[in-house]
């Protein structure tokens, strides 16, 4: 898109309320970091779980910051060996996530009644507080996450470093790679906590696990790949946007309609679903009477996609 083109209505629009959904996901995520997560001394992976193993080795310095810290470095790492196509993605959370974490934090301590793991009805029972922070901590950070994801905008984090290793090594699915990384955070800091807490430990994963379910099931279903069918009159334009907007093709298909006999074009295309809400403003700013259809894709195998083996 041509940066005077940014500016049109039919551009511009969608950019904000894509904006502002990103950045509810992120304060979604925050909440659910500095509220249960951080706390309660959890470590559910990601750039949280790092903050936490500075906790767990009494390093003097504040979770927020170590999370802030790592975002952008992460960031710079993105736009080096992904691109900028790729870091615009995760730029709003970059600069709203840490944000949001300070001003959450601010909060809970100018008025310490809205702290879970302070709760007077729970601070007599601390195997129940973590636990509910455990339960509610995965919660808000796969919502948040999901929702981030809904209006074409990443979280960023160490899946930033799971991007990096499948561009250059593609045989490796990103999901198992996501596993993997999580897996190693939250082992670092079972090792460097001083106490070793199992139980601790446990609830951190059940905490992952629940925030994963909530991608994958609740808002996402089964898979991240998806098609859609687009009868249109502006074939030609939906298709250039995709291609110059996405870097993705087209496959266009002569079709009839079975009321009117009328000759028209289905425009089909695969995406993911950071590529989502993009593919809904390329059609809406083309073709306001279009029909299309989206469906979810068990899998989608071939170039841009997962390689075929």
């Amino acid at each position: 898109m041509k940066f005077k083109d940014f500016f049109k209505k039919e551009n511009i629009v969608p950019f904000i309320k894509n904006t502002l959904i990103v950045m509810l996901g992120t304060f979604i995520l925050a909440l659910g970091t500095e509220t249960c997560i951080i706390p309660s001394g959890l470590d559910i992976g990601g750039v949280s779980g790092i903050a936490i193993c500075f906790v767990y080795a009494n390093i003097n310095i504040e979770p927020e910051l170590v999370i802030t810290i790592l975002c952008w470095i992460l960031f710079f790492l993105g736009l080096i060996f992904l691109g900028w196509s790729f870091s615009t993605q995760t730029i709003v959370s970059t600069i709203t996530y840490p944000i949001f974490l300070y001003l959450i934090n601010y909060l809970l301590n100018k008025f310490s009644f809205l702290s879970i793991i302070d709760s007077p009805s729970l601070e007599s029972n601390m195997p129940m507080t973590l636990l509910i922070c455990s339960i509610l901590g995965g919660i808000l950070v796969g919502a948040g996450c999901a929702v981030a994801f809904i209006g074409g905008g990443s979280t960023g984090g160490v899946d930033i470093i799971t991007f990096i290793i499948c561009k250059y090594i593609p045989r490796i699915k990103s999901s198992h790679m996501i596993f993997v990384i999580d897996a190693l955070i939250i082992l670092a800091g079972f090792i460097v906590n001083p106490i070793h807490d199992v139980v601790l430990a446990f609830l951190g994963i059940l905490s992952a696990f629940i925030g994963a379910v909530v991608i994958d099931k609740v808002f996402i279903g089964s898979t991240q790949s998806f098609i859609a069918q687009i009868i249109t009159d502006k074939h030609i334009e939906i298709t250039d946007d995709v291609i110059k907007e996405l870097e993705r093709t087209t496959t266009i298909v002569d079709v009839e309609g079975g009321y009117t006999k009328k000759n028209q074009k289905m425009v089909m295309v695969s995406f993911t679903i950071r590529e989502y809400s993009k593919i809904i403003n390329i059609v809406a700013k083309n073709d306001k009477k279009a029909f299309m259809t989206i469906g979810r894709a068990h899998e989608i195998n071939g170039e841009g996609f997962k390689p075929i083996k």
